[in-house]
């Protein structure tokens, strides 16, 4: 699964850009004004994702997680059934996003902290969202892991190449296409303690 990731600009002009683009959009959002450009995302934050508008890709600040009707915050969807469960199926059908990141946490088995990455480039994860309670919601789409993740986890985010993310959004069959492939390789790290915003600035 994943349920905290990272997203710092510090060493990338793309997150810069996106978050550019995602305040543009939100006009005079306090919450978005407000959005730190280094730190830890949580579930039920504020954070920027990629969507297709008009088959033109764009920048929006989206809030993490979606209320299930029985109750509880949903952040994760399965990638292997995401099209058949009724709360997500409309939603890979015509809402489709990526969540940009720097990395994300996993705990291993001693509750360790983790940090995964792509050395060189930042993360693209594939996700989907829906409008609940006056806003748009997504969540992050999980796979099996690859064999860089499998040893600390059973899941992990279903990761897209940069050059995938527009298929994914603008392109329906290459989206259904892109649920069963194998994530690229990380990296990974072993955090002591919890991260601050001042570790990046």
């Amino acid at each position: 699964m994943c349920g905290r990731y990272q997203f710092s600009t510090r060493e990338s002009r793309e997150l810069q850009q996106i978050v550019k683009n995602a305040r543009q959009r939100g006009g005079q959002n306090a919450a978005a004004l407000s959005f730190p450009l280094a730190g830890e995302i949580t579930p039920a934050a504020l954070a920027p994702v990629l969507i297709a508008e008009q088959d033109k890709v764009v920048a929006e600040f989206q809030r993490w997680g979606i209320h299930n009707p029985r109750g509880g915050l949903v952040i994760n969807a399965r990638a292997e059934t995401v099209c058949d469960k009724a709360m997500f199926r409309r939603s890979m059908v015509a809402r489709r996003c990526v969540i940009p990141a720097s990395g994300y946490y996993e705990w291993d088995t001693g509750s360790h902290k983790c940090l995964f990455r792509r050395a060189g480039s930042d993360l693209y994860m594939a996700g989907i969202y829906d409008w609940e309670e006056g806003e748009n919601r997504f969540v992050v789409l999980t796979t099996a892991p690859n064999t860089t993740v499998r040893d600390i986890h059973d899941r992990m985010p279903l990761i897209l190449t940069r050059e995938q993310v527009r298929p994914w959004l603008t392109d329906p069959q290459a989206a259904l296409q892109l649920l069963t492939q194998v994530p690229p390789d990380l990296e990974h790290t072993v955090e002591d303690g919890q991260l601050r915003l001042g570790d990046f600035l």
